[in-house]
């Protein structure tokens, strides 16, 4: 008999609590995005972030809490959890994913700063914290991300300068647009 690998329930308007489910250990990829699910991420990252595990995508649902620790030895490469009700902020932890290729938090209300330990994921090419309550400044160490294809920090409350480094100095400014005070290219330059 074989196990199952991969559940792909989107769009169904499926309702519970997403912190109650049991996922096997084999899972490597769960599509659970537009539903109405509730509940916690903790139950969810802790099954799905083991060695097998590559895909998450709980994207627009009602999943609240935070985003919780990621242990080292995660070979996750796609965390969609846009469009939900997350709080709280990025952990540094984050870094421990280190195969990621795709992280979605945008349209949440993730706080706080973006953690420069961001820039150890070398992997990745998607990056969107979009509509989130995001301070800070864009850390500099995301510029040793080297393979990004795509990044929107828009609608946040960021400020100071952009990196100079390729790929954000050549991202359209809508990426960083209505934020309190990004400046440097593509955006005007700062001031003082």
């Amino acid at each position: 008999m074989s196990s199952l690998q991969e559940v792909k329930l989107s769009n169904n308007q499926l309702r519970f609590d997403i912190s109650k489910i049991k996922l096997p250990s084999e899972l490597s990829s769960l599509d659970l995005h537009g539903n109405l699910l509730i509940g916690s991420l903790t139950t969810i990252i802790n099954s799905m972030t083991s060695s097998s595990s590559e895909v998450i995508d709980v994207s627009n649902n009602y999943i609240s809490g935070h985003i919780p620790e990621f242990v080292e030895g995660s070979s996750l490469k796609v965390l969609n959890l846009g469009s939900n009700n997350i709080s709280g902020s990025i952990p540094d932890s984050i870094s421990n994913l280190i195969e990621l290729e795709m992280l979605d938090i945008s349209r949440n209300h993730i706080m706080g700063k973006i953690p420069s330990s961001l820039g150890q994921l070398q992997k990745l090419q998607w990056l969107d914290v979009s509509i989130n309550e995001i301070t800070g400044q864009i850390p500099g160490s995301l510029s040793q991300i080297t393979n990004l294809k795509h990044a929107s920090f828009r609608a946040n409350r960021l400020c100071g300068e952009i990196p100079q480094t390729r790929p954000f100095n050549i991202f359209p400014p809508v990426a960083y647009a209505h934020n309190l005070c990004l400046c440097g290219k593509p955006l005007g330059p700062c001031k003082g």
